[in-house]
């Protein structure tokens, strides 16, 4: 898996070779952030990183700063090192890896909040997680106005458990290669 464009284009990131993390495939990742547009600037968090791919390509593409958590100890590591290639090109973002739970996110985050969101938490919990933080106070207050870019399960059923929350009304879900999302504001 490689970094599509900008500083870090071309860096080979490592991922680990089992299906607890599956990385966003390179021409969803293009499709999704040739629509996000520019990058410029943003204020990027990525909340359940996994091998660090989605957060990094921000960063490669202009992002001023990337805050990425990660709980799992092994894929930390990974992330660490996919930093550090990175970093290597040149590539000016302030990238941070929190090794805790996403669902623990508002403590030591920058007050002045986040621009973009990105959340892939793992499949079997993934609307249980949008549901707890949508519903968190000190969450919303980081994120109140972020784009959030959440990847939906390609699970069966997994869409109709996402109908059902109540998600913000400027939302919507769209599909990028073979991958769904829901897209949208987070303002409450």
């Amino acid at each position: 898996m490689k970094i599509i464009s900008g500083c870090a284009a071309n860096i080979e990131l490592e991922t680990v070779n089992d299906l607890s993390v599956r990385p966003t495939l390179g021409r969803t990742r293009k499709a999704l952030f040739d629509h996000l547009g520019d990058f410029t600037g943003l204020r990027v968090l990525d909340l359940f990183a996994g091998s660090g791919a989605l957060g990094l390509e921000a960063a490669s593409r202009g992002a001023a700063s990337v805050v990425m958590f990660e709980i799992d100890e092994r894929h930390a590591k990974l992330i660490e090192r996919n930093i550090a290639k990175v970093k290597r090109t040149g590539c000016e973002a302030k990238i941070e890896l929190f090794r805790r739970d996403a669902l623990t996110a508002p403590q030591g985050l920058p007050p002045q909040g986040f621009d973009l969101v990105f959340a892939d938490p793992p499949y079997e919990k993934s609307a249980e997680f949008c549901r707890k933080l949508y519903r968190d106070a000190g969450f919303l207050e980081v994120i109140r106005n972020a784009r959030v870019v959440w990847e939906i399960p390609d699970t069966p059923g997994a869409v109709g458990n996402f109908l059902e929350l109540e998600l913000p009304e400027e939302g919507q879900f769209r599909k990028f290669g073979v991958t769904l999302f829901y897209l949208g504001v987070w303002k409450k």
